[in-house]
């Protein structure tokens, strides 16, 4: 796995709302949040060839502990649920079971968007699962854990989207393979 420095910056340079991905990792470790990077962000940091993404995609840890310290992290990026609305609209971080029950959570950050997937498609345990499979990347100075390339294309298979399938579309022709 290369060092993601060189690749980082132009992760920065995505469209608006601006994603300003060191920061968010930033915080989220500062606060010892355990997750995955999943998503754009990860064929990005495994530097597969895919467009720009505007959010940072996790699979955060779902043990009490976690929770908690997500929420702490919450209160620090100033997390929002994304709705309509330019900023989103606040909602209770405090309990964690205001939230916890959900399987998948799309915030509005003041480092950009967030989106936390606990259960992904294709993976029965979520950050139990994936966290097994990760590799640990440098991101400015940061380890963090980003699903393997196989993971990832297992997730995007199991999607079903469109979207999704013109990723793998574009991996395998990067790869010489055919579809």
């Amino acid at each position: 796995m290369p060092k993601s420095e060189n690749v980082f910056a132009s992760l920065d340079l995505v469209a608006e709302p601006q994603l300003r991905l060191t920061e968010l990792i930033a915080a989220l470790t500062r606060n010892a949040v355990d997750f995955v990077i999943i998503g754009g962000v990860a064929a990005q940091l495994h530097r597969l060839p895919m467009p720009a993404t505007v959010d940072l995609d996790i699979t955060p840890s779902r043990s009490l502990e976690n929770l908690a310290r997500l929420a702490k992290a919450f209160d620090e990026i100033d997390a929002a649920l994304a709705t309509a609305g330019e900023y989103g609209t606040w909602f209770p971080r405090h309990p964690i079971s205001n939230w916890s029950q959900y399987e998948t959570l799309h915030l509005i950050t003041k480092f950009g968007l967030l989106d936390l997937v606990f259960k992904p498609d294709g993976s029965a345990r979520g950050f139990d699962e994936l966290v097994n499979s990760s590799a640990l990347v440098i991101v400015e100075n940061i380890d963090v854990h980003v699903i393997s390339i196989e993971k990832w294309l297992e997730l995007k298979a199991a999607t079903n989207r469109e979207k999704d399938s013109l990723h793998i579309d574009l991996f395998k022709k990067s790869r010489g393979e055919k579809n």
